[in-house]
């Protein structure tokens, strides 16, 4: 009886797989070359600056952990970005054009969007575009 159990025994050990769980997915990482031009009447200014989420340890975006939360906050849509409730305006009147190339969680993004004034620009990007 006992030769009989631990064959049994046996086969059902040999017969189990270790259980195991499938990893999660790797969230593939944000990486964007952001745009801020600033026209008046004439050739503008252009500033340019990388924004990685997570942050790729090279020089990038100064206000990155806001830029990254409100990209997030926006799931990598510009357009529904959560932008700020007040900013700090002038009087000046000069068009504030604004792109975002990239990828965005593995996804490619190319968005463009022209502003009145750079208080526009504040209010309706937040941190992403502050730079």
């Amino acid at each position: 009886m006992n030769k009989i159990i631990t064959a049994v025994a046996a086969l059902l050990t040999a017969g189990l797989a270790p259980i195991t769980t499938a990893a999660p997915a790797p969230v593939q990482d944000t990486r964007l070359q952001l745009t801020v031009e600033r026209t008046e009447s004439g050739p503008g200014t252009v500033a340019v600056v990388w924004l990685d989420c997570p942050g790729s340890g090279r020089p990038a975006h100064p206000h990155r952990a806001g830029a990254c939360a409100d990209l997030e906050a926006a799931a990598g849509d510009f357009d529904r970005l959560p932008g700020r409730d007040t900013a700090v305006c002038s009087n000046e009147t000069v068009t504030i054009t604004v792109t975002a190339d990239g990828t965005y969680h593995g996804r490619a993004v190319r968005w463009e969007h022209t502003y009145a004034t750079d208080c526009e620009r504040q209010l309706a990007t937040g941190d992403v575009f502050e730079f």
